[in-house]
């Protein structure tokens, strides 16, 4: 079993978040910037959420709202600490049946190829002990064992496929993804191999991203633009271009 040390100080979000996780089903599978925390390895942005997938989510609902101050349709959870949990719910199938079923009907949209990516993060998700420690001392302040945590590969898959349908409305949340793509390509430690499961289609869509985003010239100045507010660890763009080379 992987075990992952995430520092922060007690009472602080880090803690709080890691000892709200130990609670939860051990069936979800936890995204989002958590999730990259534990997939880079070093330090990364802050984040006051949790977000997870899962599959038939209604099974998981009565214990999540039992332990949730509020819950909403949709996935949505808010507890007490002003920690928020969103749970997406992935197709029944396997994400190669899923292609094989959306497919039929013509290309897949851009939203389709989203819900194939989560579906495959789903299912190829791994259990990590994940620990908070104290920043300053280092004493153990709380423990999610045995948590299943997104690949750095479908991490990369899920951002990919969602940035395209982030909202201009909202242009900090595709400034976030971007950063966490780049960090997870840079830091993540993702090899060419870990894309080969994935469906071809889903493949060769998130390499088409990745390559929009930090390879051409165009994409590359606009991706600076958006990520520069994220400042701790700065981002090369030099290293997320040649990690994207890598694994196409």
């Amino acid at each position: 079993m992987t075990q992952v040390l995430l520092t922060g100080r007690r009472d602080g979000s880090t803690h709080r978040e890691v000892e709200l996780l130990g609670r939860l089903p051990a069936q979800l599978r936890l995204i989002g910037g958590l999730a990259v925390m534990c997939r880079v390895g070093t330090p990364h942005r802050t984040t006051v959420d949790l977000d997870a997938v899962a599959r038939d989510l209604p099974r998981y609902h009565a214990a999540l709202a039992r332990l949730a101050v509020t819950s909403v349709s949709g996935g949505q959870y808010h507890f007490a600490d002003h920690l928020d949990l969103d749970v997406i719910d992935v197709a029944s199938m396997s994400s190669d049946e899923l292609v094989a079923e959306l497919a039929a009907h013509g290309g897949l949209s851009d939203l389709e190829l989203n819900l194939v990516a989560h579906t495959w993060a789903h299912d190829t998700a791994t259990p990590i002990d994940i620990v908070a420690v104290d920043e300053y001392r280092g004493d153990r302040l709380a423990v999610a064992p045995a948590r299943l945590v997104a690949s750095g590969a479908g991490l990369i898959a899920m951002k990919a496929t969602t940035v395209a349908l982030r909202a201009s409305s909202k242009p900090e949340k595709r400034a976030s993804d971007l950063y966490d793509l780049g960090r997870l390509l840079v830091a993540g430690a993702v090899a060419p191999s870990d894309l080969d499961p994935m469906p071809p289609v889903l493949r060769a869509g998130v390499v088409e991203r990745l390559r929009g985003w930090f390879v051409s010239d165009a994409g590359r100045d606009r991706t600076y633009r958006d990520v520069h507010r994220f400042d701790e660890p700065r981002l090369d763009l030099d290293d997320a271009s040649d990690a994207v080379d890598a694994l196409a």
